[in-house]
């Protein structure tokens, strides 16, 4: 719809310049007729400019041109968006018609990145690309330069914020790793098996996660099993936008946890997000339902106060599996590969984070996550670095040590004698920490 505003500004725009020529107010806007509105422009020989959501509405329309605004950002609502522009990327085929993509970059992944193709790695592209950065406006007019005192203050305040990639991904354009991506692509590529959906199983122990939705998130259920030594996803269900989590104990209800006891062999527990939206089905489970129940605040850094795992922990231990080859992901669960391949880990002061970029959904990675942690050793957690592996490593040089400081006993506070000793010698470089 603001593509379609946008269009709209340039007509009366057009109309205001020239009345410089004609005494014709509306010289553009007078060639439009009905519908004409927030959604569509129709012109008088029936061209028309249609704003289409990306849901499957876009199956089956034709078009001379198709074009996608802020393409690399896009969010669909019930498919991934590789998946929805392949959809509608057929509409042109039948016209021989165009593809117009156009975005600020967001990440090294998706129908976008592999358009622009930044390194020139697909020699049979059939995109043309136009690549520039801020400085493409530069004409020293007010305006431009007031755009780029902004531009470089916020240069200063993210890079003090430690988001400098992000700034050069808004503002160079560069197709940069917003903070650090959690997952190596090609980790999750790896672990791709076409395994199938298994609407009922029994054969081996099974555990279900839930991840609840909220306004925009989703409410996620997925069920996990162990086959051969390999941690299998055999079902995941997303629900709709909005979805009443009280269907999930409505009897009546296909997917809802009564269901689902009677279809899998859940011996290995319910793994539950412990959030405000998953209250009502989370304290009905446990009074109705005689399985192991385990709540966990993933939307939260903090420790469980039972076992201490938190988010952080299940997501590096499910990194390990899966880099171990052990923890396969579906193929034919392409949201999933999707969310995986954006999530995020963002080192802050004191915390580590672990989610989705501003704008983006991993729910489908939270509820795979929680019906993983049965299959997870928490204790033996190995993806991780280390300074050194010799046996007796040089010992560091404590020339630039703080004398406050000591490699075993942490900070030293001073004895009063040595607080005199510093102002009479004026030695402050010892209070500087």
């Amino acid at each position: 719809m603001e593509l379609i505003e946008k269009i709209r500004l340039i007509l009366y725009d057009g109309n205001r310049n020239m009345l410089k020529y004609t005494t014709d107010e509306a010289y553009f806007t007078g060639s439009l007729k009905e519908p004409n509105n927030t959604h569509q422009i129709t012109f008088l020989n029936s061209c028309f400019v249609k704003s289409i959501p990306p849901t499957m509405k876009a199956v089956g329309k034709s078009a001379s041109w198709f074009i996608l605004d802020e393409a690399h950002r896009l969010i669909c609502l019930t498919m991934s968006p590789d998946t929805f522009f392949g959809l509608a990327s057929i509409m042109v085929a039948e016209t021989g018609g165009g593809i117009i993509l156009s975005s600020t970059s967001q990440g090294i992944t998706g129908f976008f990145y592999h358009a622009i193709d930044p390194e020139g790695q697909n020699k049979d592209n059939d995109y043309e690309h136009f690549w520039f950065s801020h400085e493409i406006w530069d004409d020293d007019s007010p305006a431009c330069l007031r755009y780029k005192a902004y531009v470089e203050s916020e240069r200063k305040r993210m890079t003090r914020s430690g988001e400098f990639k992000l700034w050069q991904q808004e503002f160079y354009s560069l197709f940069t790793v917003t903070q650090t991506s959690f997952f190596e692509h090609e980790d999750i590529d790896k672990a791709i098996k076409d395994t199938p959906s298994k609407y009922e199983w029994k054969d081996t122990p099974c555990s279900v996660g839930y991840d609840y939705g909220m306004t925009n998130s989703r409410t996620v259920i997925t069920v996990r099993t162990k086959i051969k030594d390999e941690i299998i996803q055999i079902f995941q269900y997303r629900c709709n936008a909005g979805f009443d989590n009280n269907y999930l104990h409505d009897p009546e209800w296909e997917h809802s946890i009564q269901e689902l006891k009677k279809r899998y062999n859940l011996s290995l527990g319910i793994y539950g997000d412990d959030c405000p939206n998953g209250n009502d089905n989370n304290n009905w489970m446990k009074k109705n339902i005689d399985l192991p129940i385990y709540l966990y605040n993933f939307r939260s850094d903090q420790m469980s106060k039972t076992d201490g795992l938190n988010r952080n922990c299940a997501a590096y231990s499910y990194r390990a599996r899966l880099k171990e080859g052990v923890l396969k992901i579906p193929k034919w669960n392409e949201i999933q590969q999707f969310e995986m391949k954006i999530v995020q880990e963002t080192e802050q002061k004191v915390l580590i984070t672990i989610k989705a970029p501003t704008g983006q959904l991993c729910d489908t990675f939270d509820s795979d996550m929680m019906a993983c942690i049965p299959f997870l050793d928490m204790k033996d957690i190995y993806d991780f670095e280390v300074d050194s592996l010799e046996e007796n490593p040089p010992k560091k040089d404590k020339s630039d040590w703080n004398r406050r400081f000591d490699d075993r006993e942490g900070f030293k506070p001073l004895s009063d004698e040595e607080m005199k000793d510093i102002i009479k010698n004026e030695d402050y470089d010892r209070l500087v920490f």
